[in-house]
């Protein structure tokens, strides 16, 4: 799955293979960025934010507490992939 054309283009699909573990769990995508909640079988989680109109992905991570953490989402600090993971 792919957003937008040109600079935008975001591949979900390409996020999920290296993030396997993960399975979606909250979808967010009423406005601009859009955020996705995913966990794991442990309580792990993360979230991607996606900026269509920037054209950027930035993600958080945690252990526990998703819940709290996808409440929280827009006021939490994300960055690029190399760094979260």
């Amino acid at each position: 799955m792919s957003r937008g054309a040109g600079r935008g283009n975001v591949s979900i699909a390409g996020i999920l293979v290296t993030t396997g573990q993960y399975r979606l769990s909250d979808l967010d995508g009423t406005g601009d960025p859009a955020y996705y909640g995913y966990l794991d079988t442990d309580g792990g989680w993360y979230i991607m934010k996606l900026n269509s109109e920037a054209g950027t992905a930035r993600y958080i991570k945690g252990a526990s507490d998703y819940a709290t953490n996808w409440t929280d989402r827009a006021g939490l600090s994300y960055g690029y992939y190399s760094d979260t993971f």
